[in-house]
């Protein structure tokens, strides 16, 4: 994927801006960076075992008022189709592909890549958790040699449909990563890279994103070997302001620091939440980020819908959580229309 802009009309990308009533920078009238989406997660492993009731992975019987999982993949590919994002970064979790040792059940994903690959929608697959059967818990650090035949396995069985892989979501926090940073490049990112090159050579390997802007545990990661294990940098943030944009500086002079600040940083994750469909901050914070100058090469948003998030099973919902581009029952947003018209001037 280029990371190179595109120009877009500076009338369209004014109007836009007159939403929230802010002005648009000189250098946002003449650039669009690429901008992914995020969809809900695959599993919520300290709340319950198994599959999210809200999310792609549910099964039969364990979903919230849909079926099987399949039915949110289904609605939520065709709607990020229409907005011309460049990929939708999901989660493809262990436990649930392979949740006996050596037993594979590639069902789901086979579904997933087939439904994205039928709508012309590129993937990232976020490759996480550890099964009850190699580790203590989801998000203990794995066995290095089980981890590396899954990402092996995986890398595989999709080379041909797959440009990029993140491996493991935010592991500075103890929700996802009970391990430190150097289990971290130890038992995931090591491992993991070695498989996916062995696989996919030409696919790209991207460094789990911390949950912050972590500068020390950047740094970790390559006081511990891992700067040559990945081909992109990543970083997470929530701030719903240009605080952004120092954040990204910081990441990038981590990069410069260690020789390599040729390497494209991706914002994995950003956000915020806002119920209703006047949603002008979120808006306003999709138009500043894709659009004004940033050591960013894309930006992904969280999440494509608001989420309930549940216990499970019987499914029942502890609390919402308006992050999406459109509500629940999918009525688009304003800020769902502001990606939609920002990134298809992008591909103009």
């Amino acid at each position: 994927m280029s990371v190179r802009a595109t120009l877009v009309t500076a009338a369209a990308l004014v109007a836009l801006f007159a939403a929230t009533g802010e002005a648009p920078s000189r250098e946002a009238l003449h650039s669009i960076r690429q901008g992914g989406i995020n969809v809900e997660p695959s599993m919520r492993p300290w709340r319950y075992a198994g599959a999210n009731p809200d999310g792609w992975w549910c099964r039969p019987g364990g979903c919230n008022g849909v079926a099987s999982g399949t039915v949110f993949v289904d609605r939520e590919l065709k709607l990020i189709a229409a907005l011309h994002v460049s990929f939708v970064r999901l989660e493809f979790p262990w436990p649930l592909i392979e949740p006996q040792r050596g037993v594979f059940d590639w069902r789901r994903a086979d579904y997933i890549v087939r439904d994205a690959r039928r709508r012309r929608v590129k993937l990232v697959p976020l490759l996480l958790y550890t099964p009850s059967w190699a580790g203590a818990s989801a998000s203990s650090p794995p066995d290095p040699a089980t981890w590396r035949a899954f990402v092996a396995a995986f890398a595989h069985r999709y080379a041909r449909w797959i440009d990029a892989y993140d491996l493991w979501d935010e592991p500075d926090f103890h929700f996802y990563w009970t391990g430190n940073s150097q289990d971290y490049v130890q038992d995931v990112l090591r491992p993991g890279y070695l498989a996916i090159k062995a696989n996919d050579p030409h696919a790209r390997v991207i460094l789990g994103g911390p949950r912050t802007p972590d500068i020390g545990w950047l740094n970790d990661v390559y006081r511990f070997g891992g700067g040559r294990l990945f081909d992109v940098m990543q970083f997470h943030d929530y701030v719903a302001d240009r605080q952004i944009f120092a954040h990204a500086k910081q990441v990038q002079s981590v990069l410069r620091a260690h020789g390599q600040g040729r390497k494209p940083i991706w914002l994995g994750e950003y956000g915020l939440m806002e119920a209703g469909l006047n949603d002008i901050r979120q808006q306003a914070l999709i138009q500043f980020v894709l659009t004004e100058k940033a050591p960013i090469a894309l930006a992904a948003w969280y999440a494509l819908r608001d989420d309930h998030v549940m216990t499970c099973c019987p499914p029942a919902t502890i609390k919402e959580e308006p992050y999406g581009l459109v509500t629940d029952r999918y009525v688009p947003k304003g800020a769902f229309k502001t990606m939609r018209e920002l990134l298809a001037g992008r591909r103009r």
